[in-house]
């Protein structure tokens, strides 16, 4: 039997940290992680203090256990917890499934839940004092919302949002042979025993745990959106598709809940591995010292700075202190094969400035002894005019691939998790010109909502739409304004909120009709798509084709259980026209598994468009009484309600998708997959060896499939039965560490980040517009502005610096700007930030949101991480 410790690496260029205080930057390498000489409890009393000490010796990485210690030393106040429920209860009235959430249909494949009164006996808890410290209580707020298993219901905040849970390697689940089941593997030895030839040895154990049963329950515990099992175990291992993005896997870079001290591995050979979790400090920024539990409260749950705090002392923590260098040109990547361990091969076809850090994400593959082209889609995630650059790149990729006479088509949506939709349509309409997608979906009613939208719809029809000093075009594709919106059952635009919202009766909760997008109006798609138009629908921006370029039964698309929300949309309209869906990888059980695995809801809604738009009702243009706006929740000064809990970010999903004629949403529907196929040893990391296994099983040899994974899309069989009928509970007692020391030949020179930074987010390049009289710099993000600032690569932090212009975050009260930045006055349209604070006045004065200030970057503090830098 054979033992060694296993080097740590820990891949962080996808790690964002969305509640930071100020502009993202790029961050130096945080120091490895303090030596551990021997285990021994720390005093709750000076576990947070053990932390502050260790970030100011350079040290961003911790044991979890030490993380944890400081975590359960918070301490937790009723009264602002109180508060915060109120503040949750209130916006997830928005949720348009509760009632489906409560009592799913057959064929749901996850456990039921009753949020709301889940969320009273949290309530009843704090009441009753039952919560010990704040993470308790977080812990239980966060772990219903997971059990919603929908990414658009979304939480980030308060002392949770402090640390991320990492393990110290990454993992891969694969078959052998494609037939028998998979079994999990350490990643490094999946490809190295691709480039070496040998056979890799599985994981049999994990903490003494049969390793498919250890993790099963941590998918479930920590899985974001997965609508069944086999999603929520996909997301806890590396693929390709994840590196074109920057990111990792749950597993190894975003782990929610305490994972505990250590971790030991088994393997099939007898080898033996022994490591322990670590946690990443998630603040880059100076906090001022934060010392005990209770400094912890007040910064992270209260969002309080301590009073000793130094402005002076300079922007970073000195665990990520940015490096001095100097300037290079920006390089895109061109290919993933470098950034992907070779699994892509070169692209045939390719999105301008295809690269992790840059904007471009689409490209396409020619496999001519298979008949087949691959569009691989890996996400939607698009700003400024790479929006238009990805539309073009999928025309450009039909004309290549029709013009070297390929007739099979794979669309690979791997890892797809959503993004701008306006390229879901745009993408569909490409390949079926001919064909109307549905796209149907309706909301939830309750009383908050129909007030917002009785307000917003009923100020609307009164503005003039000639006239240029009215909201006409700025509310026109608005949440709440419906009489642009169509009636999904008689194709006309409704002609009052009163009509839309019905009422209509379902499963125990109250829905609006069914609506559409008019999409043949090219200013509504223009004001839906923040100025872009899908070509295909409206007469002012029609395609050069009619004839869809390739047969829908020559079509099949590949997904692997993340494709949510707009890929979720795309594959919706391609199974309208009868495409093939091939879905990879799963538990390893047989039997079949959804092609869309995510998120399928419409919309989603934060608690802050809430906020912005309960902020206008109070302003005269809208009419409504005194009677009326004492039933909504009041505003601060800040123009928020209260969350008590420090919020970065709440959100709900407002709207579900629906088909034609029907009244469940596509989130409780089972819908399998027309053929499920294992990763295996051969093609996991293989991207071509994968789409030739698709092509084979979607059109040459359904032998391929997994064992009784076919069948189930023309209802044939049943949906099968749920493989858990009870979420697994997060359990938080796991007592002092243990007496295990450090080996002595554990290799610290790289520490858990293997050489790449933890990036507490990124800055995008503006776009530059030359003129005859003028350059322009556009940003657009509606929240950011163009700076002048000094950027490196965020994918090489040893790169120097270069002189960039870059769409920089603002804030807008003085004293939220950080060291190394200016406050200034001044007005701009801008949509709001959970940071930010606005006034907004409708009616006869400016259509735009007036931004009081802002903290402009200056030349002491402008170090920033740019994608293509």
């Amino acid at each position: 039997m054979f033992s060694r410790r296993i080097i740590l690496a820990v891949s962080l260029s996808s790690i964002l940290f969305p509640a930071v205080l100020s502009s993202p930057t790029p961050l130096n390498h945080p120091k490895t992680i303090r030596v551990r000489q021997a285990d021994s409890a720390t005093s709750q009393s000076s576990a947070c203090g053990a932390i502050y000490d260790a970030l100011n010796d350079g040290y961003a990485y911790h044991y979890a256990i030490d993380a944890y210690a400081c975590l359960i030393s918070v301490p937790f106040n009723g009264a602002v917890a109180t508060r915060f429920i109120k503040y949750v209860n209130e916006t997830i009235q928005f949720q348009s499934t509760l009632a489906y959430l409560k009592d799913p249909p057959t064929g749901y494949q996850q456990p039921a839940v009753d949020v709301l009164s889940e969320l009273s006996k949290i309530q009843f808890n704090v009441t009753n004092n039952i919560y010990q410290n704040q993470y308790q209580f977080e812990v239980d707020v966060q772990h219903l919302l997971f059990k919603a298993h929908d990414a658009h219901l979304y939480f980030s905040g308060g002392i949770t949002s402090a640390f991320t849970f990492q393990a110290p390697y990454a993992i891969t689940a694969a078959s052998p042979d494609g037939k028998s089941l998979p079994k999990i593997y350490i990643t490094n030895d999946v490809i190295e025993s691709r480039d070496q030839g040998w056979t890799p040895s599985p994981i049999k154990t994990i903490n003494n745990e049969d390793a498919v049963e250890y993790l099963t329950k941590f998918a479930n515990l920590n899985a974001v959106g997965g609508i069944e099992p086999h999603a929520d175990w996909n997301q806890l291992f590396d693929t390709p598709a994840l590196y074109t993005q920057g990111r990792g896997s749950i597993w190894e870079t975003s782990v929610s809940f305490y994972p505990g001290d250590e971790i030991s591995l088994v393997m099939d050979n007898g080898t033996e591995y022994f490591d322990n979790w670590f946690a990443l400090w998630n603040r880059p920024y100076q906090t001022g010292p934060l010392t005990t539990g209770g400094d912890f409260y007040n910064y992270f749950v209260l969002g309080l700075i301590p009073a000793s705090y130094n402005a002076s002392e300079g922007g970073y923590n000195p665990a990520y202190t940015p490096p001095i260098g100097h300037r290079v040109a920006p390089t895109p990547d061109y290919s993933w094969r470098n950034v992907t361990n070779r699994a892509y091969p070169d692209p045939d076809v390719q999105q301008a400035l295809l690269g992790v850090s840059t904007e471009g994400i689409l490209s396409g593959y020619f496999l001519p002894d298979a008949d087949a082209a691959v569009l691989s889609i890996p996400s939607f995630g698009q700003y400024a005019w790479g929006i238009g650059n990805f539309s073009d790149t999928v025309s450009n990729f039909i004309d290549e691939a029709t013009d070297a006479n390929l007739t099979r088509l794979v669309i690979d949506l791997q890892q797809n998790t959503g993004g701008v939709v306006e390229l879901a349509f745009s993408t569909f309409r490409r390949f079926f010109p001919d064909v109307e997608p549905f796209a149907g979906s309706r909301r939830r009613n309750h009383h908050l909502g129909d007030i917002l939208g009785e307000a917003y719809t009923t100020y609307f029809d009164g503005l003039n739409p000639a006239d240029a000093d009215t909201q006409y075009n700025d509310t026109l594709a608005d949440e709440w304004v419906m009489t642009p919106r169509l009636n999904a059952a008689s194709g006309q635009s409704f002609s009052s909120w009163a009509e839309y919202i019905g009422p209509v009766q379902f499963n125990g909760d109250s829905f609006s009709l069914t609506e559409r997008f008019n999409l043949s109006s090219y200013n509504y798609s223009l004001a839906l798509f923040d100025g872009w138009a899908p070509l295909g629908y409206a007469p002012e921006a029609p395609l050069d084709y009619t004839q869809p370029p390739f047969k829908a039964e020559n079509i099949v698309l590949l997904t692997d259980g993340a494709c949510s929300s707009a890929c979720a949309l795309l594959v919706e309209m391609f199974l309208q026209v009868g495409v093939k869906t091939v879905t990879a990888g799963g538990r390893p059980v047989n039997g079949p598994m959804q092609a869309v695995g995510g998120t399928r809801g419409a919309v989603i809604y934060s608690a802050d468009q809430i906020d912005y738009h309960l902020l206008n009702l109070g302003s005269p243009a809208f009419g409504l009484n005194d009677t009326t706006l004492a039933t909504v929740p009041q505003l601060t000064e800040s123009g928020f309600r209260d969350p008590g809990v420090y919020t970065a970010v709440l959100a709900v999903n407002l709207r579900d998708q629906v088909r034609p004629n029907d009244t469940t949403p596509l989130q409780f529907k089972y819908e399998a997959a027309d053929c499920r196929i294992f990763y295996t040893l051969d093609n996991v990391y293989n991207m071509s060896r994968l789409w030739r296994d698709t092509v084979t099983a979607a059109f040459e040899d359904s032998s391929v499939c997994v064992e009784d994974s076919t069948g189930y899309t023309n209802f044939t069989k049943d949906a099968p039965q749920p493989l858990l009928n009870v979420p697994y509970s997060v359990d938080l007692d796991f007592g002092g560490p243990d007496s295990v020391v450090v080996a002595g030949d554990l290799n610290l020179s790289g520490g858990p980040q293997a050489g790449l930074p933890a990036w507490s987010n990124t800055v995008q390049p503006c776009v530059t517009i030359h003129t005859e009289y003028k350059t322009f710099h556009i940003c657009s993000q509606s929240n950011k502005f163009c700076e002048d600032v000094q950027a490196r690569p965020c994918s090489d932090p040893s790169a120097p610096l270069v002189d960039a212009i870059a769409c920089v975050p603002h804030t807008t009260m003085e004293s939220e700007c950080p060291p190394g930045t200016d406050f200034i006055t001044l007005e701009h349209a801008i949509f709001r930030l959970p940071s930010t604070r606005l006034s907004h006045s409708l009616g006869s004065g400016s259509s735009k949101a007036v931004l009081n200030g802002a903290c402009f970057p200056n030349r002491s503090f402008t170090d920033l991480c740019q994608p293509g830098v």
